[in-house]
């Protein structure tokens, strides 16, 4: 698929959410991811505005920028280190690795030239895995070589990817939840609805007991949140949001669960909401300082919003 014709999908998509109409957001403005530091001195946050931002926040304002072309779609913190795994689509810029202490780039090879959605270290911050736009999982490294590359027959482009907190599995979505082994070897594969309805967020819990996953909705009923077991059985689904889910994230404990969409909500492992968080912008971007004090987030506005752990607004970086 050429980049102009996904880039008229992607313009078709934010026409059909009669949310964003009505915030005549423009799609130059959205900043799609954020991710917090591992020491909470730092966040990272990228999407449609040709640069990652490097905030400090001491002083909430910005530390570095480093210029990448069009959409950085996520950017990984690693869990102990000071490098930064960022994922790009329709961008000359092939994903890729960044070391914050020598400023050093290693571009991540093998990677469809349609970019990716889907980027996540897995807990030890031994390995990288992403999911790109044609469906294909890529395993690299923390040098940046690649381990292991695969794809399972049938899946559509990938637009998240989690590991298993415990064990060197993964998780990723597409329009459907599939769950393989380091090798590529499937484990489960899961239909979360009855029509064909595209789940853009997927985060394990740190029991590995159940996973979450968000959707964008089907046009006639609302996105859905839904709760499944690790044996993929549905605990939870609800309908609690006028506008898709586009990243979820819990906390370092595991007892909050923060969902990004028309609005910041905060949720318990039961699927109760305990806080929410009114925007005048849909809501891209999240991420939990790793005390699990304060929460940021991204929006359609260009606008980085600081948070406490009860969804009020403390901060606003343009």
């Amino acid at each position: 698929m050429n980049k102009l014709f996904r880039i008229i999908l992607f313009a078709l998509g934010l026409l059909l959410n009669k949310e964003t109409v009505a915030q005549e957001a423009s799609i130059d403005d959205i900043l799609w991811t954020c991710d917090w530091s591992f020491d909470g001195k730092f966040v990272a946050v990228g999407g449609n505005i040709d640069s990652l931002k490097i905030i400090g926040m001491k002083d909430f304002k910005l530390h570095r920028a480093f210029p990448i072309k069009n959409t950085i779609t996520k950017v990984a913190w690693h869990p102990t280190k000071n490098l930064l795994a960022v994922a790009t689509q329709l961008s000359d810029d092939k994903c890729c690795i960044i070391d914050l202490n020598t400023l050093e780039k290693i571009e991540l090879n093998g990677i469809s030239v349609e970019g990716s959605r889907g980027i996540s270290w897995d807990k030890s911050g031994e390995y990288l895995a992403v999911g790109d736009n044609d469906g294909q999982v890529s395993i690299f490294d923390i040098q940046g070589k690649l381990v292991n590359q695969f794809k399972i027959e049938g899946t559509k482009s990938i637009t998240c990817i989690d590991w298993h907190p415990t064990k060197k599995e993964i998780i990723f979505v597409s329009d459907l939840i599939l769950q393989t082994d380091l090798n590529g070897k499937l484990l489960q594969k899961i239909k979360h609805r009855e029509a064909e309805v595209l789940i853009l967020t997927v985060a394990w819990h740190k029991s590995g007991n159940f996973f979450v996953v968000g959707d964008y909705g089907d046009g006639i009923n609302n996105s859905l949140l839904q709760y499944w077991s690790a044996d993929g059985k549905l605990m939870k689904s609800i309908d609690a949001s006028k506008g898709e889910y586009r990243n979820i994230c819990w906390n370092s404990k595991g007892d909050r669960l923060a969902t990004a969409s028309d609005e910041l909500r905060i949720w318990n492992t039961d699927g109760k909401v305990l806080f929410e968080g009114k925007s005048d912008a849909n809501l891209w971007g999240i991420a939990w300082d790793f005390k699990g004090k304060r929460l940021l987030t991204t929006s359609m506005k260009k606008e980085v919003l600081l948070w406490n752990n009860s969804a009020e607004r403390i901060n606003c970086f343009k």
